[in-house]
C-alpha cells in the first residue's frame, strides 16, 4: 500500500499474459458421401439368340424412391426388370444392390438370395390356393403360421380375406394379393412388371393411387414397368425413358417433361408441337415468329419443342401495329378439365393447344395464336 492507503499494482508481468493462445483450427466442410444406391446397373447386356435386346444399360436407384421404367412395346424394360430380379443371366455388365454385386462377370446370385420381390403383369396367383397360402408361398416355413401373413393382408387392404381363393376376388383385390406376396418376406427391393395393365380404366386409377400411397408409407425402394406416361409421371420419383434396349434419360418427371434430351423423348413423353426454325441469336424465327430458346443452338436448323399448353388463342380482331399469326381451328377435343384444339396457322402444320375447360372455340373459327411459355428446347435437325 502506498503513502495515499492506495494498493499498487505488480509490475511484474503475469505468465498467463506471454503464454501462446493456440489459433482455433480451421474448419473444413467435408461433404457428405454420397449414398449408395438401392439398385445399380452398369454397361448391362442381354441376349435372346442372336437379338440382343439390352444394349450398355445403365440405371440408378437411389434407396426409399420409386423409379419408372418407361417406354414402348419390345424395348427391353420387362428383360431389364427380371435381370436385377435375377430371373435373367445378362450377358455382360454388372448388377448391385445396396452395394451388393449379384450378378457381374464372376457373380451371380439366385433369385431368393437378393432380397428382391416381384410383381408380374398377370399377377402369378396359385389358383388352387387361399389367398393367405398365396401370400404365405415365398415365406420361411416357420412364418408361414405366424403373424406376418394377417399383417401384410391388413397392410394392402385385405384383412379377413384370407379363406378366399383368388377367383372368388375382384381385379383390383387380385392386384393387392400379389402385392401382398411381394411384400411378405420384407424385401429390400420392389420389382413390379406393369402391375395395373389387367384392370379397367376406373379400377386401374383407384388402385394405382391406393398402391401409390403404400409405397410412399413403406418407403421401399421400387422399380415399375410402364408404357403409360400418367402413370410414370404419377408414381414415379424419377423416369428412366427405355428406347430399342437403351435408357436415353433418367430424370425427374418434372425436368424430364421441360428438357427432354430428344425429340423422340419429347414425343413420347407428352403432346409436343415440333416447329421447324432458324436460329437467331438466342431464339429461334417459327411459323410463330421468333421463340427463345433455352441455351445455345447446336446447328442454325432446329425443331423446336412447343407444348400445347404453352401455346394460347385469341380471337382474331386485327389490331393496327400488332402483328398476329393466323390460323384456323380444325378440330376440337373436349376433356372436361381441358379442351385441345387442332389448329393450323396459315401456311403452316397443324398444332395442338391445350386451353382451358370451358371451349371457346368451334371447328372453322379464324383466331390468331402465339407463343406464352418460358425459353424453349431445341433439336438440332440432320442436314447430311
Amino acid at each position: 500500500m502506498n503513502r495515499a492507503g492506495t494498493t499498487e499494482r505488480s509490475s511484474a508481468p503475469h505468465a498467463e499474459a506471454d503464454a501462446v493462445v493456440p489459433a482455433a483450427p480451421e474448419v473444413v466442410n467435408v461433404p457428405d458421401p454420397a449414398p449408395i444406391p438401392a439398385i445399380a446397373v452398369r454397361a448391362l447386356r442381354k441376349s435372346f439368340g442372336t437379338t440382343e435386346v439390352l444394349h450398355e444399360v445403365d440405371l440408378t436407384v437411389q434407396p426409399g424412391t420409386v423409379v419408372a421404367l418407361l417406354g414402348p412395346s419390345g424395348c427391353g424394360k420387362t428383360t431389364l426388370l427380371r435381370s436385377i430380379a435375377g430371373l435373367e443371366r445378362p450377358a455382360a455388365g454388372e448388377v448391385t444392390l445396396a452395394g451388393r454385386t449379384v450378378s457381374g462377370p464372376s457373380d451371380f446370385v439366385p433369385p431368393e438370395r437378393r432380397q428382391v420381390g416381384m410383381v408380374f403383369q398377370d399377377w402369378a396367383l396359385f389358383p388352387h390356393l387361399s389367398v393367405a397360402q398365396n401370400v404365405a408361398y415365398g415365406l420361411p416355413r416357420a412364418e408361414r403360421k405366424g403373424r406376418r401373413v394377417d399383417d401384410v393382408l391388413d397392410m394392402v387392404g385385405l384383412a379377413g380375406l384370407g379363406d378366399r381363393l383368388p377367383s372368388t376376388l375382384s381385379g383390383g383385390q387380385q392386384q393387392r394379393v400379389a402385392l401382398a406376396r411381394a411384400l411378405a418376406p420384407r424385401p429390400k427391393v420392389l420389382l413390379l412388371d406393369e402391375p395395373f395393365s389387367n384392370l379397367d380404366t376406373s379400377l386401374r386409377t383407384r388402385v394405382r393411387s391406393e398402391v401409390h400411397q403404400l409405397l410412399a408409407e413403406l418407403g421401399i425402394t421400387t422399380v415399375f414397368v410402364t408404357h403409360d406416361q400418367e402413370e410414370a409421371f404419377v408414381l414415379g420419383d424419377e423416369v428412366a425413358v427405355m428406347r430399342a434396349g437403351r435408357i436415353v434419360q433418367q430424370a425427374r418427371p418434372a425436368e424430364l417433361y421441360a428438357r427432354p434430351v430428344a425429340a423422340w423423348v419429347a414425343t413420347f413423353v407428352g403432346d409436343a408441337n415440333l416447329v421447324d426454325g432458324a436460329v437467331t441469336g438466342d431464339g429461334a424465327a417459327t411459323v410463330l415468329g421468333r421463340v427463345p430458346l433455352d441455351g445455345a443452338a447446336e446447328t442454325d436448323r432446329v425443331q423446336v419443342l412447343l407444348r400445347p399448353e404453352e401455346l394460347r388463342l385469341d380471337p382474331l380482331r386485327p389490331q393496327p401495329g400488332v402483328s398476329q399469326v393466323r390460323a384456323t381451328v380444325e378440330l376440337r377435343e373436349y376433356y372436361g378439365h381441358d379442351t385441345v384444339y387442332l389448329v393450323r396457322p396459315d401456311g403452316g402444320d397443324v398444332l395442338r393447344v391445350r386451353a382451358g375447360s370451358a371451349p371457346r372455340f368451334a371447328r372453322g373459327d379464324r383466331v390468331a395464336v402465339r407463343y406464352v411459355g418460358p425459353p424453349a428446347v431445341a433439336f438440332a435437325v440432320d442436314t447430311g
